[in-house]
């Protein structure tokens, strides 16, 4: 309830100062079972986006794959994050996996899926494909 989404704001709130902290809070509430899936769901996603530019593909699968099932509903953020960080990682076959997912699944906001279509484009454009 309150108590979580007032720890989930602390960690936001903890990244403008000390993202590595921030990412170590977000840790400790997605592995927190007494949370709601949806909220530990929320608590990766959010470290995954401190993570994206800096982390090892493995580390963020590890991370946010569990959040990525087709029920989950943040599943297409944890998926973008995870295509992110594959294309920075040079595994294009990986992030299109990724991708894909993402544009074939209807509960996507229209908005996302035309955003990851146009990401793929560049992919293949720079010689990533």
């Amino acid at each position: 309830g309150y108590r979580d989404l007032a720890r989930l704001q602390a960690a936001g709130e903890l990244a403008q100062r000390d993202p590595k902290a921030a990412t170590e809070a977000y840790d400790v509430l997605a592995a927190d079972t007494r949370m709601s899936e949806t909220m530990r769901d929320l608590a990766a996603v959010r470290g995954g986006f401190l993570l994206v530019d800096t982390a090892p593909y493995e580390d963020l699968r590890r991370r946010l794959e569990p959040a990525t099932g087709l029920e989950r509903p943040f599943r297409n953020s944890a998926r973008e994050l995870l295509a992110l960080s594959a294309l920075r990682a040079n595994d294009t076959a990986t992030a299109r996996k990724w991708f894909q997912q993402i544009v074939t699944d209807l509960g996507a906001p229209a908005g996302l899926r035309q955003r990851i279509e146009m990401l793929m484009a560049l992919a293949a454009d720079n010689g990533n494909s």
